[in-house]
């Protein structure tokens, strides 16, 4: 009697095995459609089915073919289902390594104090004793610190004169170089002093200063403005004369006081004008 080769029949105990044996190889079944043609095409078609004529063969072979195609998909799409591998574990495993890495740093020994134990840090060793620092020699003295004071200072060492004691003007040059600088002491000293020369007209012993002071520049007296490393500051001066009749006159100067940078002197650089 012929029967339906896709119907069930009863079972033999070489097509158990072998179908058990193909269903055990489906949990390593490939997941790319190529690979999935390949393992169709090399299986072997159930025994039922290679028996029958060439043309039922083919068709119950396409029949066949289609169905064990569907089960395999359904196999993939429910792999694809799947929860992904949790990374608790690993995660898991790496902080215990490192609980033990630090309590084998902790506790060394096994019957040693529960302590960490600290390696002796290394220092430099103690300096040697030697003599009190001296103090830099450029730094700058406290008088040529204010500008105000360098200007007084200079001023008033300038317009001192002592015209028997000094012979010339260019004493009272070289009393206010300190405060001056080296192109100005050499610029003043090849010029002439109308004020020492009327002195020594007037037969008088000194010429001193009783009154200076300092001032801001206004005007056209003004050069330029004022800044960090350079100031211009006006100068009224009273001089006291003794000599055969004694006498007193009044000087303006007006003097620019700089200096090189922040942490340098100041000095008078230059004497722009002398007035009545």
């Amino acid at each position: 009697m012929n029967h339906d080769p896709l119907e069930p029949t009863s079972p033999s105990p070489d097509r158990d095995s072998r179908t058990s044996s193909r269903e055990s190889s489906s949990a390593d079944a490939p997941s790319t459609s190529t690979e999935w043609r390949d393992l169709l095409r090399r299986q072997e078609l159930p025994d039922e089915l290679a028996s029958l004529p060439r043309r039922k063969r083919r068709r119950a072979a396409k029949r066949w073919r289609s169905a064990r195609r569907e089960e395999r998909e359904q196999a993939v799409k429910s792999a694809r289902r799947r929860p992904p591998v949790t990374l608790a574990v690993p995660v898991l495993a790496l902080l215990i390594a490192l609980a033990v890495g630090i309590s084998a740093l902790v506790w060394p020994d096994d019957d040693g104090p529960s302590t960490v134990k600290h390696q002796p840090s290394q220092t430099a060793p103690p300096p040697e004793p030697s003599e009190a620092p001296v103090a830099p020699t450029t730094a700058p003295s406290a008088t040529f610190v204010n500008p105000d004071q360098v200007a007084e200072k200079f001023v008033t060492a300038y317009t001192t004169r002592l015209p028997y004691q000094d012979g010339s003007h260019e004493a009272a040059v070289k009393r206010a170089a300190p405060y001056a600088s080296s192109p100005l002491v050499a610029n003043l000293k090849r010029h002439g002093d109308k004020d020492f020369d009327h002195l020594v007209a007037a037969q008088a012993v000194e010429a001193r200063p009783t009154k200076t002071e300092i001032g801001q520049p206004s005007g056209k007296q003004r050069p330029a403005p004022d800044t960090s490393v350079r100031i211009y500051r006006r100068a009224t001066v009273t001089v006291a004369v003794k000599g055969t009749d004694p006498y007193s006159y009044t000087r303006h100067l007006t003097v620019e006081v700089s200096r090189a940078d922040l942490n340098s002197p100041w000095m008078v650089t230059r004497v722009l004008g002398i007035e009545e």
